[in-house]
């Protein structure tokens, strides 16, 4: 692996865990915001700490054995922020459900009237539809004009074959002519 992907896997883990922090804080607007506000906060952390040493200029010993250190460091430290939000996950669904506030209730539905009593809806008059056309005879009937195309530019006369011009070839190059030498006199 390169450098290039160590730093790409730092952005994608820790883009990822503060996305699924987010998505917990949306989920779960009652949620403790503070214990997640420390939670981003650590992880913006651990961002800059991994963003510094992948960067360091001056690595002792191999720098294989030290990107390899440096990758497994990324995982473990992420695991351990996925646990403490996992825990809090866990927290939050064994709070008691009294503190969090309950929906507005809604209108108690009204009784309904026995089927006796309940009235036919009422029936909504036809919509007034226009009145019919008068039919003029078959012989009568007005056919409406079809539209002339619209008219084009005249085409340009094409020139006779003789005219066309050819691809212009390339003249061969002219070597230049060797300059007389002027005798001074």
């Amino acid at each position: 692996m390169n450098l290039r992907d160590i730093k790409k896997d730092i952005e994608y883990v820790l883009g990822a865990f503060i996305d699924d922090c987010s998505v917990f804080a949306t989920i779960n607007p009652n949620a403790s915001d503070e214990k997640l506000s420390e939670l981003l906060d650590e992880a913006i952390d651990l961002y800059n700490e991994l963003k510094d040493k992948v960067n360091a200029k001056n690595i002792e010993g191999r720098k294989a054995a030290y990107f390899a250190a440096l990758r497994k460091e990324i995982l473990e430290k992420t695991d351990a922020l996925y646990q403490k939000l996992s825990d809090l996950v866990k927290a939050e669904a064994n709070a008691p459900k009294a503190e969090k506030p309950a929906p507005a209730k809604k209108a108690a539905p009204k009784a309904e009237k026995p089927a006796a009593e309940k009235k036919a809806p009422a029936k909504k008059a036809p919509a007034k539809k226009a009145a019919p056309k008068a039919e003029e005879p078959a012989a009568e009937k007005k056919v409406p004009a079809k539209k002339a195309p619209a008219k084009k530019a005249a085409p340009k006369a094409e020139k006779p074959a003789a005219e066309k011009k050819a691809p212009a070839k390339k003249a061969p190059a002219k070597k230049a002519a060797p300059k007389a030498e002027s005798k001074a006199e």
